[in-house]
């Protein structure tokens, strides 16, 4: 019998589904993403919404659809009961997570047209070229304060000022009675007539800034902090999310949301950019070790999923992997504190290191987590006062100790008993 959260889990083999799933803006279909999760867990998936039709799986999908379901009283369900179905390998009661109406959130600027042959000189209608468009932007805006009152203050948008610095907290609630954050940046845009997205960020850098690994890279991480040379004059910072233990479905998804809601790029490791680290699974990878060490948030993949439902990106905080890694939150907070760039004092205090060429994580990898958190590291043994890894030469005086040590003192947020870690020489 297959286990749970596993493909071949026949949790759903009475369900029959049609499944309608878009982006907020109607342009990105992500519904093949989700039917192929319900197959996996013996759902039958219909290509047509006909009389045999048990649920809906739908998300910013066509008005005839959701009045079809409620008219039959055909369940409605959102992205998140497949998911949690299929985490928890069994069938979930649908009403703990419904589908959101369309007409429950503001109101959309441009009606979608969901065309996929559209001719490649198709010139898609702004606020910039269409009257009747301003108009539409600028009740957006009065809209949006009487919004304000009836959404749930507890699910925040992250917004991001001219110079890319971020303005509104995830923690902070926006009140009827202040002005917000929001209503600033929607009046910058009336007045220069920019992107929708509040957390659009153009002119990003087109090479990620990710160490290569050599020991002159190391140098950089000691000496005061510099913006890139390849930045050019004027050009937004750019954050960047990580992705690790993820399944190449899960992959998908998230590089289609990041694509859509914008503000952030996608990078293949952590990198001095990067805010952000997204686990498939709570498996302590270099790259999670690597975000705690850089005070990122290190967070569930449902929080995707989440601010896919809801059309922008949520609070962090419920999301974050603090049972797995209690070290993350406690280093995200020092990071946030910190009043310039973010440097761990975890081996601070601890004697000169030198790192074995034989050692497991590689030594480039354990060089540079050494580093970020405070540590100092040498390429002559001789001058170490603990030596990580195997090591074939003459004794020293120096303890040797396993590469766990490093890893163990990273995830704990404290310096392992080094007498637990020690190798023989």
């Amino acid at each position: 019998m297959a286990a749970p959260g596993t493909p071949g889990n026949p949790v759903l083999k009475d369900v029959v589904a049609y499944v309608e799933v878009w982006s907020a803006n109607g342009t990105e279909n992500y519904s093949k993403t989700f039917t192929n999760q319900l197959v996996d867990m013996g759902a039958k998936v219909s290509k047509t919404f006909n009389k045999q039709v048990t649920h809906v799986v739908f998300k910013d999908g066509y008005q005839s659809t959701w009045d079809k379901a409620q008219k039959r009283g055909v369940k409605l369900v959102s992205v998140l009961w497949v998911e949690k179905c299929r985490t928890a390998g069994a069938h979930i009661d649908e009403s703990l997570f419904p589908a959101a109406h369309t007409k429950d959130h503001l109101p959309s600027l441009i009606k979608r047209k969901r065309k996929c042959m559209q001719p490649k000189d198709f010139i898609p209608k702004t606020p910039e070229n269409d009257k009747r468009l301003q108009k539409k932007f600028e009740k957006m805006a009065k809209e949006l304060q009487r919004q304000k009152t009836t959404m749930d203050n507890g699910v925040p948008v992250l917004l991001f000022d001219p110079s890319g610095s971020l303005v509104y907290s995830p923690t902070i609630k926006m009140y009827s009675g202040q002005q917000s954050a929001m209503e600033k940046r929607l009046q910058e845009m009336k007045e220069k007539r920019e992107n929708l997205s509040p957390t659009c960020v153009k002119n990003g850098p087109k090479r990620q800034d990710v160490l290569d690994g050599s020991w002159e890279d190391f140098k950089d991480l000691n000496g005061p902090h510099e913006e890139s040379k390849t930045r050019g004059k004027g050009q937004k910072p750019t954050r960047t999310l990580v992705m690790t233990s993820m399944p190449s479905e899960k992959q998908s998804v998230v590089i289609q949301v990041v694509n859509k809601l914008k503000g952030f790029s996608l990078a293949p490791e952590v990198c001095e950019t990067t805010t952000h680290v997204l686990a498939g699974r709570p498996l302590r990878t270099l790259n999670v070790l690597l975000g705690i060490a850089r005070g990122c948030w290190v967070l569930a993949y449902e929080w995707v999923l989440w601010s896919l439902e809801l059309g922008h990106w949520i609070s962090e905080e419920p999301f974050e992997l603090s049972d797995y890694f209690p070290a993350a939150p406690l280093c995200r907070l020092e990071r946030h504190r910190s009043p310039g760039r973010y440097q761990g004092t975890l081996f601070a205090e601890q004697p000169m290191m030198f790192i074995s060429p034989a050692s497991s994580p590689p030594r480039n990898k354990l060089g540079e987590l050494v580093l970020l958190c405070g540590g100092q590291v040498t390429r002559v043994p001789r001058q170490a006062g603990i030596i990580i890894g195997p090591s074939r030469g003459r004794k020293t005086t120096a303890k040797h100790l396993s590469e766990t040590w490093i890893l163990d003192s990273i995830t704990q947020h404290k310096v392992c008993a080094s007498e637990n870690y020690v190798l023989l020489q």
